[in-house]
């Protein structure tokens, strides 16, 4: 009995012996096919990651077969050019730059030689009591009287014809800036990069502001007058945040939004950052605020001694505001006719008939800078407290 046991003898022994007998060889079955397949599957694997453009040249010869090492590189670039599209017409892309570049200037500044005279200068007091000299009413008026003597005939020959007018302006207005009563009253440049503002400088000594209603990625006029005019407060407004942003804030505040008439999301024609080598001007919907809302609200302005405004077609939203809704003692404009076609040519003739009729500016440097867009520079001669600071005299 024991001796049988000891040999495994017995039915249910003889099953569990069996059992992990067939266990064994489904495990050994097992372990083979596993070798086997690893044996297989890598070779399978490298010749699916072959790329078989780059490889198949490699097999014209034995020779190129040993030196394919070395020329398996200029091949993937080869295969590369090929296989990739090349568009067969103009596709839009505003990035044709990297941006404006910021150069590094640790120079000192250098002041206008006028900067101190101008600094120097008595005190503007309240200006709503001030008293103007006589002969300085005097000189101011006739300036008016004659410039509406020589404009008042060119314009009357365009009374309903708006079209023409616009595009006659400025060969028949230029003869109007020769005016020898216009040297006496001050007109002084301020250049930019691509065109130049004008500007009549201060009689006393008081707190300036100086408005620019799109910066266009230039400030090197503001810049001028910073150095010139002391005591100015400057104040920026472009929907474009760089590098507009980072110019103007080098001395005034900036405003990322565009001026119009209306509030709301509207498409201006602006300059983006990257556009820098080709100065290509795009249409971009942009966030637009009032302008007598920026003015009188948010700036709290109730008056702008001076004012550049360059918006590339938004000034027609608000040239009619310009009469006497608020008080601006001298501005310079660009129109631009050429971005609103439809309804551009009239606008401007009603402001300017309206212009003629208050009898509040006189208006001189015409100028064309690019076809269906020309510049001017206004002057308030009505109102008391302009007169005073930039044509008054002082006891």
């Amino acid at each position: 009995m024991y001796h049988y046991e000891l040999l495994g003898g017995g039915t249910e022994h003889n099953f569990r012996k069996t059992l992990f007998i067939f266990f064994l060889c489904v495990i050994g079955l097992l372990l083979v096919f596993q070798l086997t397949n690893s044996k297989e599957e890598p070779v399978s694997k490298c010749l699916g990651s072959v790329t078989v453009p780059t490889v198949a040249p490699q097999q014209s010869t034995p020779l190129e077969q040993t030196t394919s090492k070395p020329t398996v590189a200029p091949q993937t670039s080869t295969s590369q050019e090929v296989t990739t599209p090349k568009p067969t017409k103009h596709v839009w892309d505003t990035m044709d730059g990297e941006g404006y570049q910021f150069s590094e200037n640790n120079g000192p500044i250098v002041l206008d030689e006028r900067y101190e005279k101008l600094n120097n200068l008595p005190a503007c007091g309240d200006l709503a009591a001030v008293q103007v000299k006589p002969d300085v009413l005097e000189k101011v008026y006739t300036a008016r009287k004659e410039f509406l003597d020589c404009i008042n005939p060119i314009v009357a020959k365009y009374k309903g014809k708006p079209k023409e007018m616009i595009l006659d302006w400025v060969a028949q207005v230029e003869i109007c800036d020769k005016l020898p009563v216009f040297e006496s009253l001050g007109v002084v440049p301020f250049e930019n990069l691509h065109e130049t503002k004008w500007a009549v400088l201060p009689k006393c000594k008081e707190e300036n502001n100086l408005l620019t209603l799109g910066v266009g990625h230039d400030t090197i006029a503001e810049e001028k007058f910073n150095r010139t005019v002391p005591n100015t407060k400057f104040y920026g407004a472009d929907p474009i945040i760089e590098p507009n942003r980072q110019m103007y804030s080098a001395f005034g505040k900036f405003f990322p939004f565009a001026i119009g008439k209306q509030p709301g999301f509207t498409k201006f024609r602006v300059l983006p950052n990257q556009n820098q080598k080709t100065r290509a001007y795009v249409f971009q919907d942009v966030t637009t605020i009032p302008f007598l809302y920026f003015v009188k609200d948010i700036l709290k302005f109730k008056r702008i001694d001076f004012a550049w405004i360059d918006i590339e077609g938004g000034e027609f939203e608000f040239l009619d505001q310009l009469h006497n809704d608020i008080t601006i003692c001298q501005f310079n404009i660009e129109v631009h006719m050429k971005f609103r076609k439809e309804d551009g040519a009239e606008v401007f003739s009603e402001f300017i008939f309206k212009v003629l009729e208050n009898q509040k500016y006189i208006f001189m440097k015409s100028l064309y800078t690019d076809v269906g867009v020309h510049r001017m520079f206004f002057i308030n001669v009505q109102s008391p407290e302009c007169l005073a600071k930039f044509f008054g005299q002082w006891n």
